[in-house]
Order: structure tokens, then C-alpha cells, then sequence
């Protein structure tokens, strides 16, 4: 990842892999009506290492940004 582009794009990307973990995740939790529920994540710690890559590259993103000035 060399160039601004290419981390925008793995940025982008990563980006979606956690909106689609995300999505898939509230999509199996079933609604209930009168009882109390916890909620596991089944994908916790997938959702929890792209958002630190997500993290990441967007604070190489922001360095480069604030270079260029």
C-alpha cells in the first residue's frame, strides 16, 4: 500500500466487509416479545478486527491528507 489510491481502495474495501458483517449480524437477531434476551455476537470479533483495520487506514489516509498541506 504505497500510494494514496491504493489505501483508499483497501479502505473501501475492508469498509464494506464490516457493513456486511454488521448487516448479516442484525439480521439474525429475532425479535422477543416479553422476554429479556443477550444478544451474542456471532461475528464480534471479525466485526471488531476490521473496524481496527477501517481504523487504521483511514488514519493513514488522514496523515497523508495533512501532509499534503
Amino acid at each position: 500500500m504505497s500510494n494514496r489510491t491504493e489505501i483508499l481502495t483497501e479502505y473501501q474495501k475492508v469498509n464494506e466487509q464490516l457493513t456486511e458483517l454488521k448487516a448479516t449480524e442484525a439480521r439474525q437477531v429475532e425479535p422477543c416479545h416479553h422476554e429479556t434476551i443477550t444478544i451474542e455476537p456471532k461475528y464480534g470479533r471479525q466485526m471488531q478486527e476490521l473496524s481496527a483495520k477501517c481504523d487504521y487506514l483511514n488514519m493513514i489516509l488522514e496523515a497523508m491528507a495533512a501532509s499534503e498541506d
